[in-house]
């Protein structure tokens, strides 16, 4: 059997059972929480974006299809940024948002906060990845700050049903058509974004930061293993001018108030 023919039918069914079983857990788990609505629902449904592709990738290293360095780095990645994302969405508080929220309430009002543990936590540990991953020290800080900041951006839109998801397809697409050779990684991704999306929209459950961080640190994965330097560096700085925007504004009302980013963002959602 082709690989990708059995990743895909492994990643159908991965999901399919993922988004009946991980709902119901945190149901029962009382992991409930009130949307932008007012709606009750599940909160960190994401936790299968995870699990699906530890799975995946795991098998597939087994059977050859990876190499052995990729997935050992992937997985490490996963497994941190959803270890944070769980603490955040258990325990964590709402009420400091953004990288200055966090570090202010730490550096001022001497609060700890599990924004704060997430990004101190995982800047050492993606840092610690790309050291013993690459031999010179531009690729490694670029490298650091391109995954960081895409997961954080991921983050940061996930505040509507489907948004989040809906960019994540855009950049998953995008690295497809530009480096086809990362299609084993890719396709199983882009089949639980295709699973996960309309029970996003339709407010089903929050991916939570479990959810958003793995999407966004396997984003962060592909953009550094597809593109070179300069396209990077690029992508850094973009990344970077968002970070700042959002420090000050909303995104969302940036969104609201732009016809074609709106339309997009409205596009599948139930009213």
């Amino acid at each position: 059997m082709m690989p990708i023919i059995l990743l895909t039918i492994v990643s159908i069914i991965l999901n399919k059972l993922g988004l009946i079983l991980v709902p119901n857990l945190l149901k029962e788990g009382d992991l409930i929480t009130e949307n932008y609505k007012g709606q009750q629902i599940p909160v960190g449904y994401g936790l299968l974006f995870g699990l699906n592709m530890l799975i995946i990738l795991v098998m597939g290293s087994l059977l050859g299809y990876y190499p052995i360095f990729q997935v050992q780095s992937l997985i490490s990645l996963i497994l941190v940024m959803s270890f944070v994302g769980i603490l955040d969405d258990t325990i964590g508080r709402k009420d400091n948002q953004g990288f200055g929220g966090h570090f202010k309430a730490l550096l001022v009002k001497g609060k700890l906060t599990t924004g704060t543990i997430k990004a101190i936590f995982s800047c050492f540990i993606v840092f610690f990845i790309n050291f013993y991953s690459y031999d010179d020290w531009n690729n490694v800080i670029i490298n650091t700050l391109v995954i960081l900041l895409t997961t954080n951006f991921i983050n940061l839109l996930d505040l509507r049903p489907g948004r989040a998801l809906k960019v994540t397809l855009i950049f998953l697409i995008t690295i497809l058509l530009t480096n086809p050779n990362d299609y084993l990684l890719v396709i199983p991704m882009v089949i639980t974004v295709l699973f996960s999306l309309p029970f996003d929209l339709n407010a089903g459950g929050m991916m939570g930061d479990v959810g958003a961080n793995v999407l966004g640190v396997i984003i962060g994965f592909l953009l550094i293993s597809s593109f070179d330097l300069y396209l990077r560096i690029i992508i850094m700085f973009l990344l970077i001018l968002i970070h700042l925007y959002t420090e000050n504004y909303s995104l969302s009302t940036l969104i609201k108030n732009n016809k074609v980013l709106n339309y997009f963002d409205q596009l599948g959602r139930t009213n």
